[in-house]
Parts: C-alpha cells; structure tokens; sequence
C-alpha cells in the first residue's frame, strides 16, 4: 500500500495544514480541488472544461494509487478544505518501474506560505523509504518561475526542454523544462 503517515505542518502564517495520503472518501472534495485549480492557474495542462472525471473514475484513481507501491497521491487540508495536491505514478515497465513522474497544485490563495514545499518533502520522504523508486521527475512550464525555484531549492535539477511544448493560444507556445531527483 503506497501512503504516508498523517502528519500536522505549521505554516508561516500560523496556520495548521494536514498532510495525508489520498482516501476514497475524498473523492469529491478532489474532483472540486482539481476542477478549481485548473480553472485558476495558466500551469495546468488540463483546461477547466476538459477535466471530466466522473465520481468513480475519480474513485478508481484513487484506490489505485492506493494500491500500487509505486505510486502516490497526498493531499494537503486546512479545516476539511483540501488546499493542495500532489500524485506520483512509476513505470508500467521492468526498466522503468524506478522511476515515475510527479504532479502537485496548490490552490491559488494558498500558494508561497509553504505547501507545496511541504508536499514535495512528503513526496522525497516517501520515495527514499520506497525500496522500488530511485528517481522523481516532474515537467514544468518554463515561464512557472516561482516553481523552478521551489523545485532547485529541493535538489532538483534540469535535465531537458521541449520547445513549444504547450500550446497556451493561437500562436502561443510555452517550453517545457524536463527536471529530476535521485533519492
């Protein structure tokens, strides 16, 4: 079973955040997290209109995270809001299964006070423990300055770019920075 330990941060601010792995009983609270976040941010890959999970392929994507060793989902709460996300999925594959591919959100008024970073130390924690995972990576939006820091300061590193890899409008195009960790 792929989960971590509940655990209590402190933010900044003063105020509490739960970290804990992902349930089932979460599934709506994720759906409508996720649904807001892509309608809030520009860093999203998936537009608002085109995130149409239904309840039990939510369900689904969450009882297998659950029950895949190599794979993760944690959400960060405050007072029963799920204020962040984060989901790792290994390799399928013998020759990929040690490593796997990251994403994590965090709500649009919870951003910079310290949960992402919380999310992400969860996430290296996990994966240094894990017998199976050697290797963390993540893609980002190139202009996503503020999570390029974040993701250097937690020993990520650069390891290539797509060019043109998003298309954000007509004639508008975003790179894509490939970046990686070893646990």
């Amino acid at each position: 079973m792929a989960s971590i330990s509940p655990k209590t941060i402190d933010l900044k601010s003063g105020e509490n955040v739960a970290l804990r792995s992902v349930q089932s009983d979460d599934m709506e609270r994720l759906l409508s997290y996720i649904r807001s976040v892509a309608q809030e941010t520009p860093f999203f890959i998936l537009q608002a209109d085109e995130f149409n999970f239904s309840n039990e392929q939510e369900r689904e994507w969450i009882q297998d995270h659950l029950d895949d060793p190599g794979k993760l989902a944690i959400a960060a709460e405050v007072s029963g809001t799920i204020v962040g996300s984060l989901s790792f999925e290994n390799g399928p594959h013998k020759r990929i299964r040690h490593r796997g591919m990251l994403g994590v959100s965090v709500a649009k008024e919870w951003r910079g006070k310290g949960i992402g970073a919380a999310l992400l130390r969860s996430l290296i924690e996990w994966a240094e423990a894990n017998p199976i995972i050697e290797k963390i990576g993540l893609a980002v939006f190139a202009n996503n300055e503020n999570a390029i820091r974040l993701y250097e300061k937690l020993g990520f590193v650069e390891e290539g770019r797509r060019p043109r890899e998003l298309k954000i409008g007509p004639d508008r195009y975003a790179d894509d920075i490939l970046m990686y960790r070893f646990v």
